[in-house]
């Protein structure tokens, strides 16, 4: 029975009003959600709401210093992607990218090199998700049919891939409640509270657990923070002897990371330092192997 989350959606109230609600109890930010592109609904005014945004800005800077406003919004169009960049300076503005993503190493490639040069055109630390807001379903599966989470079968394991390669990225991450402890979208619950009860007791059966979803995500943001790939420089890599040319492999600061895009395990090097795998790892005559649909952090220096 909280007075600053019951009762502050009703339908007189309105952005401004309710931000400002949040901001006067001591919340760091504003959080827009998924911004509709006018390309998807004319109702969308792009002028207007950079109207309300600059004045959003100027209500967060009265109540603190270091405030961040926060928006979905969809790279699948490019000129509203950009207004967005060039008139509205939101914080953290998360965009679809890894949402578009077939399963191959190349539309990956030109999906995330694109990402970050819109970023960077714009001087906008990048800002990651690799699902939606709301959970996938049959009626809410968006695309074509050639995204990588379209088959049901194998969207788990390509989600944990993801999220391994999301963590070693620049830029800021964010992560569903529930995917941190590898919650399919069709076992979660729609009540709040329910979803909070569930994710809690999976986190506790998993804490301990060794190569959990939670202590895989707990190692990631350890080596993450450690080797400070935040703000690291990132480089895509092509030409390793041992990694065949269809898996993705990007070097983040000393880290090399690598998503086994390809049908068959991927055989490391003699030697190499394994720093996490978003799947337990495969073992042949004293060399290790990486499964399809997995990634790995290598130390770079032990795979050159």
């Amino acid at each position: 029975d909280h007075r600053i989350v019951i009762g502050r959606e009703r339908a007189d109230e309105g952005l401004l009003t309710r931000a400002e609600a949040f901001l006067a109890a001591g919340a760091d930010g504003v959080d827009l959600g998924t911004i509709i592109p006018p390309e998807g609904d004319e109702a969308t005014d792009l002028d207007r709401l950079t109207e309300y945004f600059n004045r959003l800005h100027g209500l967060v800077a009265t109540y603190t210093d270091e405030g961040v406003i926060g928006a979905d919004v969809s790279a699948d169009y490019p000129e509203t992607w950009r207004h967005h960049f060039q008139e509205d300076w939101l914080h953290h503005l998360r965009d679809d990218t890894l949402m578009l993503v077939r399963w191959n190493a190349d539309s990956m490639t030109r999906h995330l090199t694109r990402s970050l040069d819109q970023h960077d055109r714009f001087g906008a630390p990048p800002v990651w998700r690799f699902l939606p807001s709301h959970a996938l379903g049959s009626s809410t599966d968006p695309g074509d049919g050639r995204r990588w989470f379209t088959q049901p079968e194998v969207r788990e394991q390509r989600a944990q891939a993801l999220q391994a390669l999301l963590l070693a990225l620049p830029g800021s991450v964010y992560l569903r409640q529930g995917d941190e402890v590898g919650l399919p979208d069709s076992d979660k619950p729609t009540a709040p509270l329910e979803l909070a009860g569930l994710v809690n007791a999976r986190a506790h059966d998993q804490g301990s657990l060794f190569g959990s979803p939670l202590a895989t995500v707990r190692h990631a943001t350890h080596v993450r923070r450690e080797r400070r790939l935040a703000v690291a420089p990132l480089a895509f890599v092509t030409g390793l002897d041992w990694c065949p040319p269809r898996a993705l492999t990007l070097l983040a600061r000393d880290v090399l990371v690598m998503v086994n895009t390809t049908d068959e395990p991927v055989i490391l090097p003699r030697g190499a330092n394994v720093l996490l795998s978003s799947q337990g790892l495969e073992q042949a005559e004293g060399r290790l192997m990486v499964p399809t649909m997995t990634t790995a952090w290598l130390d770079a220096a032990s795979v050159s």
